[in-house]
Parts: structure tokens; sequence; C-alpha cells
């Protein structure tokens, strides 16, 4: 019989809790490390749909990225996933920064994925190291192609399989590329200092289009969805390859925002 204590080393063993940042709030945030968890169920995010998924197939445990409990919380409505996940008895691992750092995480996942089809040299080097050890944020790597900011949001959207991409307007040729899944435009000075081309990442504020005009910087928006949708999947292969008898189920889910395009919504 597996525990949730067990699905927690195993994690911890890849992507280190005592990793996360100081802002951050990885670990078990509902149920208790006892409690059986044979039955396992990987997400992005603990939504409406995931809690329904989980008790459909009859899951003990589900192991996301993004927190669920993120802020302090001074109620408990029957609404809040957090309440539902407790009325059902389901236990709740969240890891998020140490996912995100680990060299077997979501980025170091994005840059075997984008390695062929974006040409890329493979010797890649860590944005923003945040340990002694040169675990970090991000990514940087030179692609043996020179790209149009265009041509390499086309190919972004093949690639991470997004429905859209933003991007600059600019027409400098891109070489060097900065990558960091979420949402990660503060760090547009810091790949501008190391002499990228490119910063690719989500959720880009409005003000930081105008700061990459002024760096000279191509930056490009595929969204925190797109950018962290192999989540799940990451999560699940390293559990199910440690635990081979155990049931693990996946769900990376769907992008909450819908995008009208010309006429048509995608």
């Amino acid at each position: 019989m597996l525990t949730v204590k067990q699905i927690y080393k195993t994690i911890d063993a890849f992507a280190p809790f005592a990793s996360q940042e100081s802002w951050d709030n990885s670990g078990l945030l509902v149920g208790d490390l006892s409690q059986r968890a044979d039955r396992i169920l990987t997400a992005l995010d603990i939504s409406a749909p995931v809690i329904r998924e989980a008790e459909n197939c009859q899951v003990q445990l589900i192991v996301a990225h993004h927190p669920v409990i993120f802020s302090p919380i001074k109620c408990l409505p029957a609404t809040s996933p957090v309440y539902q996940l407790a009325a059902r008895g389901i236990a709740a691992i969240c890891v998020h920064t140490p996912l995100d750092i680990a060299p077997e995480g979501l980025n170091g996942f994005a840059h075997t994925l984008c390695k062929e089809p974006l040409a890329l040299e493979d010797h890649p080097v860590v944005l923003e190291p945040t340990w002694q050890d040169g675990r970090g944020f991000g990514w940087i790597d030179t692609s043996r192609y020179v790209w149009t900011p265009q041509a390499l949001a086309i190919q972004l959207r093949q690639t991470l399989g997004v429905s859209h991409v933003r991007y600059t307007k600019s027409q400098k040729q891109i070489r060097k590329i900065a990558y960091c899944s979420g949402s990660a435009a503060s760090m547009l000075e810091l790949a501008a200092e190391q002499g990228c081309n490119a910063l690719i990442t989500g959720d880009i504020k409005h003000d930081r289009w105008y700061a990459a005009e002024f760096l000279g910087i191509s930056l490009f928006d595929c969204g925190h969805f797109g950018t962290e949708r192999f989540a799940a999947q990451i999560l699940r292969d390293h559990m199910q390859a440690v635990h081979p008898n155990a049931a693990v189920f996946c769900m990376p889910g769907e992008d909450p925002v819908t995008i009208t395009v010309g006429d048509g919504v995608s």
C-alpha cells in the first residue's frame, strides 16, 4: 500500500521542496502523510473538472503544479477547492517552483521539446540562477538558424501546441533565445543583459512590451497555460516510473481562456 508520504518523497527526490522560493507554497497542502495513495491524479491546476475527475477515478491524492493554497485563507466556503478536497478525503501535494527549476522539470522539458524545432545548439545555460548549485529559472540557448519574430512565433505555436502567440512587431533577427515558463516578463532586462535577442514566456503585461521595444529584444507571449501545460505529464511519468504498480491518472486540463480569432473562436 502506497501512502502520501511515499509519493511526497518520490517528488522530493527530483524536485526538492526545499528549493522552493520564499514566496511559494509547495508541499502537502491538503490531507495527511499517512493517507493511502494507490490512486493518484496529476494536473496543472486543481480546478473543478480536476476534482470531479479525481472523484470519478476514486483518487486519494492529487499532485498539481500550481498551489491550491497560495495566499492565507481567511474563510473556507463550500465553493473553495480546498473545502471540496477535504470533504472528499482527497489529499493534495503541490509542487510549484521546485518543478520549475528541477533539471527534469518544466523548463528542462521545454528545452528538450524546443531543441529540434528551434534548431537549438543544445548548450543551455540557466537564465536566472537562484541556487548555489546552478539551479534556477529558465534557460538560454542559441539557434543554428536566424529567425524573424513572425517565423519564430509560428514555430512556437506549433511546438507548444497553443492556439496563438503574441509577439513584438520588431523585425530584428533572432538567434540567442531565452525561455522561462509561466510568467517571467520580469526577466526581460536580465535576458537583454545576457545578449538575448528574444524572451519566450507567458502572461506578459502591457508595460513589458514597451520595455522590450526600448531594449531592442523580441518578446513572445505563449500563455501561462501554454508554457506549463506539460506539468501534469512530467509529474505522472516520474511517479509511474518509481511506482509502476500505482494507478496514476493524468489530466493536463484545458486553457481556461477562450480566444476569438477573426470571425471564429479558437
